[in-house]
Parts: structure tokens; C-alpha cells; sequence
């Protein structure tokens, strides 16, 4: 009996279907994260996954200028190209495979747009951003920008593309390091195969199927749908379909928190703050 048949298997606690939204600019998202069961997912407070879809000349859409405060925004495109812009003075373009990670504490103002290709001449989006939340005590840190190349995510030893963006398992780590020791697994699987996984670190943990189908201990799970996992030390996958899937997790929420837009603070005095200081200019601009 090898190690993954001893250990404890994580199984579907609870299975949750994202609800449709409109952001920014008129972008149709499925929103995993939160739902009316739950506010989060370790540090993620937020799960928003668009596409895919065929976008003709003219059509494409983001989100232009606007702010942030409190949360660090984590981007992840599997197809089409996009530009953003902050008030930091980044500029960057993101292509499929790659990452863009913001932290935006005291508060940044960004653009999410499509790139001009895009716009020009239509073609494929697809991809996710998630929320992840500042712990109490650092929401009014510094904003910090980074743009994570594709070749800098590593790749777990698994038939198909298993990326490690974030997390630790074994002697491998994921390049977006932050509080919250958030975990996140993007992996690209082929319907017939079996996914097999370490996840004894993160205390919490979800498994979300952007598309295709799988089954975990024989429930299975459509695109769309959000499995929040039992505790364990691993996690079996059975790929019914081709199949695009996130496994996200980490620390639980060190504090209660409170929203308002873009604005994710502890305390409503400070939501208060963030609304004030982005009135007043002090978030700076593009």
C-alpha cells in the first residue's frame, strides 16, 4: 500500500454552484467566491472566473480605473492577452500561463483591459482573478506590483499541466508567496486520467471546475461548481472530461472583515478611511 492509499483522502464536504455577475466594463464572470454558505476559502475572499469565450473585433472588455484597498489581487489568464496599469507606475502585459499578483493595502488604483490585438481583432479570453485578504494589522501596507512569467510557476510531476502558483508541496514552491499562506493549484487534465495530490498544508481548501468534469470519491463535479474539501492529507481527482480545475486554500481568516466595492478592511472606520482617502486622490492615479 503506497503513501497516498495510507493517507487520510480529502473528500467534497460541501458542493456549491458560482452565481453569474457583471464587472467592470460589462465582463459576464462566474463569482465561486463568497457564496451565501461561505465568505472565504482560506485568505481568498473572492473568486471571479470568466470565460471562455469568443470574443469578436469590438467586443472584448475589462475593468478600467478603479481602486483597491486592503486585499492583494491575484490575476491568472489561460487565453488572451490583457494590459493593466496601476498608480504605481506599472504597465504590463499578461499572455496565457501567466500571473499578475497586487498587493494594494492602503490603497492603487488599476486597469484591467483587454490588450489592442484583442480589441482589433477579437479572439479567445479566458481566465480568474481571486481575492486575497490582508491580515488584520497590515491593510494599510505599501502597495506592491508583480508580473509572474509562466516559465516561473513550476510544474508538479502529474500526466497534464499541474501548476504550483502558489503554496508548497514537497521541495517545491510556488512563486507568489504572501500572509494568509495562500495554496494554489492551476491544472490542465485529460479525461481519462487521475489527479493525485499532497495537500497536507493548507488548512483549508477547495476544488474549483472552471470546465470540463470530475468526480472526487465518486461525486462528481461540473464546470461552474466549487467543492469545499474536508481536512486531509491528499486529494484524488478522477477527470471524466477534459478539464480545466483551481485548488485554492490556506489559513483561515485571521479576523472578521468587512466589504464595500473594491474596499476590504476590518472595521467599519477603516472601510470609512479607504472611501475617504480614494476620494481624496490619495490613491494616486494612472
Amino acid at each position: 500500500m503506497n503513501t497516498l492509499t495510507r493517507a487520510r483522502e480529502r473528500k467534497i464536504a460541501t458542493l456549491h454552484a458560482a452565481f453569474h455577475a457583471i464587472e467592470g466594463d460589462g465582463l459576464e464572470v462566474r463569482r465561486a467566491i463568497p457564496s451565501s454558505a461561505f465568505e472565504a476559502i482560506g485568505p481568498f475572499i473572492f473568486l471571479d472566473h470568466f470565460g471562455p469565450i469568443e470574443v469578436r473585433p469590438g467586443e472584448a472588455k475589462g475593468a478600467s480605473a478603479h481602486p483597491h484597498a486592503g486585499i492583494e489581487t491575484l490575476s491568472l489568464l489561460l487565453e488572451g492577452r490583457t494590459v493593466h496599469k496601476d498608480s504605481l507606475g506599472n504597465t504590463s502585459t499578461m499572455g496565457p500561463g501567466e500571473v499578475q499578483w497586487m498587493r494594494a493595502g492602503r490603497g492603487v488604483i488599476h486597469d484591467e483591459s483587454p490588450a489592442e490585438i484583442l480589441r482589433r481583432e477579437g479572439g479567445h479570453l479566458h481566465g480568474v482573478q481571486l481575492w486575497i485578504n490582508m491580515p488584520k494589522g497590515a491593510k494599510h501596507a505599501e502597495p506592491a506590483y508583480r508580473h509572474v512569467r509562466a516559465q516561473e510557476i513550476p510544474l508538479l510531476p502529474h500526466t497534464g499541466a499541474v501548476r504550483l502558483v502558489a503554496g508548497q508541496i514537497g521541495d517545491v514552491a510556488g512563486p507568489v508567496r504572501t500572509s494568509g499562506d495562500p495554496f494554489l493549484v492551476h491544472a490542465s487534465l485529460n479525461a481519462g486520467g487521475t489527479l493525485h495530490m499532497d495537500v497536507s498544508h493548507p488548512r483549508e481548501l477547495a476544488l474549483y471546475v472552471m470546465t470540463g468534469g470530475v468526480a472526487i470519491d465518486g461525486q462528481a463535479m461540473e464546470a461552474g461548481q466549487l467543492a469545499r474539501l474536508t481536512s486531509g492529507d491528499t486529494l484524488q481527482v478522477v477527470v471524466e472530461d477534459n478539464s480545466e480545475l483551481l485548488v485554492v486554500g490556506g489559513d483561515p481568516l485571521d479576523a472578521p472583515v468587512v466589504r464595500h466595492g473594491p474596499f476590504v478592511m476590518n472595521t467599519i472606520a477603516e472601510l470609512e478611511r479607504a472611501v475617504r482617502d480614494y476620494h481624496a486622490g490619495r490613491m494616486g492615479e494612472i
